[in-house]
């Protein structure tokens, strides 16, 4: 007999025979930066996190459930500290597609969804981007500026597309990126594990959802290491 799967659950299928699981913190890249996460200074960017995007990973044997959990925590510490919460969604265009299949303008309405654990809150900033990267032509740039925030917190997906390019251009913009391992993911750990490898040897630090929240926590007064 076939499981039975509940509305929002991944599909499963053989690819997802072996799914990866999230790094730890113990198997997390140095930070060479020095920089500390300040919740005075942070925004909170969360990348991509719809459906659609989220049954691919399902099919792929990422880690789905612990993508949203992780996410959906960083998102209700940031509301609670009043840390600014920005999401990015792309515009459909056509181009690369960041699983490596044929993209082109979404056709499924219920895919267009965020997930329920990110859902946007009165408040937030919701930009749509035209390219991998939350920067290119959009106001995310503009919109940090004008909320006096010189850092931001990624989450979300792509790891080696969106989550890379978003954290370099935030870089070349004078911020300070930080990327959390276990809230980010891809179609595989090998793509996972480039992604911070990646940013931690160029542009960024690298942290988890445990460091971010405990940092965002409202009886913490001060700024902690991440």
């Amino acid at each position: 007999m076939q499981p039975q799967l509940t509305e929002g659950q991944p599909e499963m299928t053989p690819g997802s025979i072996f799914p990866y699981v999230m790094p730890t913190p113990a198997m997390l890249p140095d930070d060479p930066t020095g920089w500390t996460l300040d919740p005075g200074r942070a925004a909170l960017l969360v990348l991509n996190l719809q459906r659609r995007f989220l049954r691919e990973l399902g099919r792929e044997g990422a880690p789905v459930a612990e993508l949203l959990a992780n996410a959906g925590r960083l998102v209700d510490a940031a509301h609670a500290v009043g840390v600014p919460v920005i999401h990015s969604v792309p515009a459909g265009e056509r181009g690369p597609a960041p699983t490596g299949r044929p993209s082109g303008p979404p056709t499924d309405r219920d895919g267009e969804a965020f997930a329920e654990q990110v859902l946007p809150h009165i408040g937030d900033t919701v930009l749509t981007a035209r390219k991998y990267s939350a920067f290119a032509r959009t106001r995310l740039d503009g919109r940090l500026r004008e909320l006096r925030r010189d850092q931001v917190v990624v989450v979300g997906l792509f790891a080696r597309v969106g989550v890379l390019m978003t954290a370099a251009d935030a870089w070349v913009a004078d911020l300070e990126p930080f990327v959390v391992a276990d809230a980010i993911a891809d179609v595989s750990a090998g793509s996972h594990e480039f992604a911070l490898e990646w940013v931690a040897d160029t542009c960024g630090a690298v942290t988890s959802t445990d460091r971010v929240v405990t940092v965002f926590a409202p009886a913490v007064p001060t700024a902690e290491a991440v």
